[in-house]
């Protein structure tokens, strides 16, 4: 599809869909607020840390997440083998955008009823 503005066509932002449909997906924001917050954490740390989140979900997000570079997978070589998962520096900043749009909405309808964002 092209841009929508008819003769301000110079105006018109393009986008990644596969990036932003991921990012606005559900626990997408819980996980990278986690993993800027402690840095490295396994899988079994977030799933108890994220309510509602089932290891399926958390599988396939962080999967999608390594994927497309925003969350970083190692896997430690010990005994047991540990895997660790990360933010990148674009992980970082796609969160801290997210959090700075819904700050924004919160400052823009201040005494609107709040719901947490997951």
């Amino acid at each position: 599809m092209g841009c929508c503005l008819k003769d301000d066509g110079e105006l018109c932002t393009t986008y990644t869909p596969a990036i932003y449909d991921l990012i606005t997906k559900k626990y997408t924001l819980s996980i990278l607020v986690l993993l800027d917050k402690y840095g490295k954490m396994r899988f079994s740390e977030m799933l108890r840390k994220i309510d509602g989140l089932t290891q399926r979900a958390l599988s396939i997000r962080l999967k999608d997440l390594e994927e497309n570079g925003i969350v970083k997978r190692e896997v430690i070589s010990s005994r047991p083998v540990a895997t660790l998962y990360s933010l990148t520096v674009q992980g970082r900043a796609i969160k801290n955008a997210m959090l700075i749009l819904l700050e924004l909405s919160n400052l823009i309808s201040p005494g609107s009823p709040k719901d947490y964002f997951c």
